[in-house]
């Protein structure tokens, strides 16, 4: 009887024992505390934004905090404006103390992953807070060699000070492959946007990278389980694709730019990091790439993809965004033109179409005026439709400046960002730019304004290749 007795209290034992396992608690003190509460904040998946929040009201100036873990994490201690990076792994009881107004700087660990979490406060206050180890605001300044130079002492020094704590401090293995992944996915992703960042910077001419600058890519090992803890990594790889595609020719105004980075990641990757970088591309796809591309690569993702919520995520996102986006058809509308004729979108089909939502009191759009009269003048003959759409409250007032000016172009009047007509379009704000091909179809959602001279390249490219397509 006494064993029967016992075997439930023993059950009882091993199931809180597990369930320790699969848990973290974050407990601690609080000097001068900024708010009455704390926040842990959690991205279980670095490519859905949504944010797993745990808040704990002080208990006085005391806090606990306790959240599911499954498997290493790294998560933002939060509290009022002060924010801490905290590395979690199961079964991890920290405890902390700080300043509220000097958090990092007051900041310190007992407990079990204490070693690991004080670690972390000193790298970041070290590497990611002195200037001296930041690409900006000066060394980006520094021509290649130079660049390549600070890069690889910043990360030798980064190494030695881990292994130098290591030597003294017990640190689990998953935690220092973690911060070895940030080191050298830290170095690759600053070396990778480094003349991109200059010239953007600098406002100097892009030089072509000399033949050895990239060499260092085929020597990362990207396959490690821990890079993918990594926030390091994360961004490295958006870096990375793109740069494939560079390579292979493919630029961002080419409709197959986002399917040559998803094709690029499937071949240079596997597992885990081939899954992350092509949902990577996919999710900016969605919102910025071809339509007819981005479900290529859906149709592909979807079924090799093992985490359900990222596939309901995508599917989500693409039924939002596939209204408009390059690709699509724009959704049409009858309005009132100059004359008091109803014109219609679709009226146009067989001509390329460069739409403008604009208003007679946008202090940008007034800017624009004359370079888009230009462009007008400059495309004249050319099978193009500039089909500029106002949108307002004062009709009179449009009436006036179209004729008054003798603007050139289609002009059509809608009223507000609101009008029924223009609803499918979501206007926040004007102007906005979009270029329609011959079928009606986005070419471009985000069309470059008529004062960027690659406007007129634009559209003069897209009639030059459907000229040569009707050969």
């Amino acid at each position: 009887m006494r064993i029967i007795t016992l075997l439930p209290l023993l059950l009882l034992l091993v199931a809180n024992q597990l369930s320790a396992q699969d848990k973290a608690i974050i407990s601690g003190k609080i000097t001068n505390p900024l708010s009455d509460y704390v926040e842990l904040i959690a991205y279980p998946n670095p490519l859905i934004p949504e944010e797993a929040k745990t808040e704990a009201e002080l208990d006085g100036n005391s806090f606990r905090v306790e959240v599911p873990v499954k498997e290493a994490m790294v998560a933002e201690l939060q509290h009022d404006d002060e924010v801490v990076q905290v590395y979690l792994e199961p079964g991890y009881e920290l405890n902390l103390s700080f300043n509220g107004g000097k958090f990092l700087k007051t900041l310190k660990y007992t407990g079990k992953g204490a070693n690991e979490n004080s670690y972390l406060a000193a790298y970041t206050s070290r590497f990611d807070e002195e200037e001296d180890y930041q690409v900006l605001p000066d060394n980006i300044k520094f021509e290649e060699e130079e660049f390549t130079e600070f890069l690889d002492y910043r990360r030798n020094d980064q190494v030695k000070s881990l292994e130098k704590y290591a030597a003294k401090n017990p640190l689990s293995e998953t935690f220092k492959a973690f911060m070895l992944a940030e080191i050298e996915f830290s170095y690759a992703k600053d070396k990778l946007s480094y003349h991109t960042l200059r010239q953007q910077i600098l406002q100097v001419a892009l030089k072509k990278p000399s033949p050895a600058f990239y060499t260092y890519l085929s020597k990362l090992d990207m396959q490690r389980p821990a890079n993918l803890i990594s926030p390091s990594f994360v961004s490295f790889l958006r870096l990375y694709t793109a740069y494939l595609a560079n390579e292979a020719g493919y630029g961002k105004e080419q409709p197959e730019y986002y399917k040559a980075r998803y094709d690029a990641a499937g071949r240079k990757l596997q597992g885990q990091a081939q899954i992350l970088a092509q949902a990577q591309v996919l999710k900016r796809s969605i919102q910025q790439g071809h339509l007819k591309y981005t479900e290529q690569m859906l149709r592909d993702f979807t079924p090799k993809n093992t985490d359900v919520a990222l596939n309901a995520y995508l599917a989500r996102l693409q039924e939002a965004n596939k209204a408009l986006t390059a690709g699509s058809i724009a959704p049409d509308f009858t309005l009132k033109s100059v004359s008091g004729d109803s014109i219609s979108l679709s009226d146009f089909q067989g001509q390329l179409v460069y739409l403008n939502f604009w208003s007679t009191d946008c202090g940008l759009c007034t800017v624009e005026q004359p370079n888009l009269q230009q462009l007008i003048s400059k495309l004249k003959g050319r099978k193009v439709v500039f089909l500029n759409v106002a949108v307002g409250s004062d009709e009179a007032q449009w009436r006036k400046m179209v004729q008054g000016k003798e603007l050139q172009g289609v002009h059509l009047f809608a009223d507000g960002l609101e009008a029924e007509q223009i609803k499918p379009y979501g206007l926040k704000d004007v102007p906005a730019y979009y270029l329609l091909d011959e079928e009606g179809r986005f070419l471009s959602v985000k069309a470059r304004r008529p004062s960027d001279h690659e406007a007129f390249n634009d559209i003069l490219q897209h009639l030059n290749v459907r000229q040569a397509s009707l050969k």
